[in-house]
């Protein structure tokens, strides 16, 4: 696993907020929201989930910590933070499950199979499509569109796989969780079967959009505001 900062002002932020990307992506697609408030680690490529940066020492550096994950990210936040919830003000999932790669909770595993077996620059070209969903949102995208190689963003697939196991919503760290209505990686009705089972104490928010809903947000600050209903 990788991490990079988005957003570490030299001086300290009282808030940090933990991202844990979706599968093949990088900083580029995030680049337009900017963090007035909030300093922003992100982690991506998930060939493997060991991590290179010290939770500890963030927890204790920040008055506050927050994780939000998205798409794959969602299970991934979920086994790096499992032992570290009690350092979270708060944990949101946007368009995902903690049952990744499912017919009736995640994404179906024909889908996911063939995703795999077919990646080129074409076929890639189509999951952007299906994600964006609108025209316009596309096209800003794909001037932003993550710079990592087909092979990568197949063996970072491939691992994930592997790895990704079901867990019940019970145990899930996300106490807030988005799905966008017409998301047609992440099905919604599929999202809405898996967390619809939650535990007490969680808050499922249905919003209009696509798989990749960031243009919706000017910055993580308004993000992490419309996510969390108190912070």
């Amino acid at each position: 696993m990788k991490h990079s900062w988005l957003h570490q002002l030299q001086w300290q932020k009282e808030r940090l907020i933990v991202f844990c990307n979706g599968w093949g992506m990088d900083g580029r697609p995030f680049q337009h929201l900017g963090a007035s408030e909030t300093d922003v680690l992100m982690l991506f490529d998930y060939r493997d989930l060991s991590l290179d940066c010290d939770l500890a020492a963030l927890c204790k550096r920040y008055q506050s910590v927050f994780l939000v994950s998205w798409s794959m990210g969602v299970w991934v936040g979920q086994q790096i933070f499992r032992s570290w919830s009690h350092c979270l003000s708060g944990a949101v999932a946007i368009n995902g499950t903690l049952c990744p790669i499912h017919d009736h909770f995640g994404i179906p595993v024909a889908v996911y199979g063939a995703t795999l077996e077919q990646l080129d620059a074409t076929s890639l070209l189509k999951f952007y499509r299906r994600m964006c969903r609108e025209r316009k949102i596309l096209d800003t995208f794909l001037v932003h569109q993550p710079q990592r190689s087909v092979e990568n963003q197949r063996n970072e697939l491939a691992a994930l796989q592997e790895m990704a196991r079901c867990e019940g919503c019970e145990t899930a760290i996300y106490q807030d969780i988005l799905i966008a209505d017409q998301d047609l990686v992440f099905p919604a009705s599929n999202q809405l079967a898996f967390w619809q089972r939650g535990q007490d104490g969680q808050r499922v928010h249905s919003m209009k959009g696509s798989h990749f809903p960031f243009y919706d947000w000017k910055s993580w600050d308004d993000l992490l505001n419309a996510a969390v209903e108190a912070i």
